[in-house]
């Protein structure tokens, strides 16, 4: 399926103001889809915890972390391996992952493991999944790793960028 980029942009932005339960149910029904591959550009939209705001202040929230104050811009791919972007899509990388695809919900998601030589200890709980939304657009989850299993910190979105 071909979509523009203006309407993949239209799709992230309507995530705004959905619910962390409404997240998961969509989340659960998509599949891991194609590798992303190469920089994507990164787009915050939701923190775990904050649904006993009005969608309204939530939505408004959300559009003050996607401005310039958000250092974070996106991750970069490259294979089995990548990791998050600061400041520019082409700037300093931090917080390196492994990539690889697991089974959860019953569909396939691109797994983004912290747990790596290159992170500070303190970020190696951190775990990502990714399922591809529509051609060029991921839904991500931010999660934590404990031993009470995994907890759902935050929402985002990766886009793929014009050549």
């Amino acid at each position: 399926m071909h979509t523009s980029l203006a309407s993949t942009h239209a799709r992230s932005r309507s995530l705004l103001s959905w619910r962390d339960a409404e997240l998961e149910q969509l989340f659960a029904t998509l599949d891991a889809g194609d590798l992303p591959a190469g920089t994507l550009r990164g787009r915050l939209f939701a923190l775990a915890g904050t649904n006993w705001l009005p969608r309204t202040f939530n939505s408004l929230l959300f559009r003050l972390l996607a401005l310039p104050i958000n250092p974070w811009r996106g991750k970069h791919f490259d294979g089995t391996q990548g990791s998050n972007r600061w400041l520019a899509l082409s700037g300093p990388s931090f917080g390196h992952y492994d990539c690889s695809i697991k089974t959860r919900d019953g569909q396939t998601l691109h797994w983004l493991d912290y747990s790596v030589a290159r992170n500070p200890a303190w970020l190696r709980g951190v775990r990502g999944e990714a399922r591809q939304l529509q051609n060029g657009l991921w839904l991500c989850r931010m999660r934590w790793q404990s031993d009470a299993g995994l907890t759902t910190l935050l929402w985002f979105t990766l886009e793929e960028q014009p050549a």
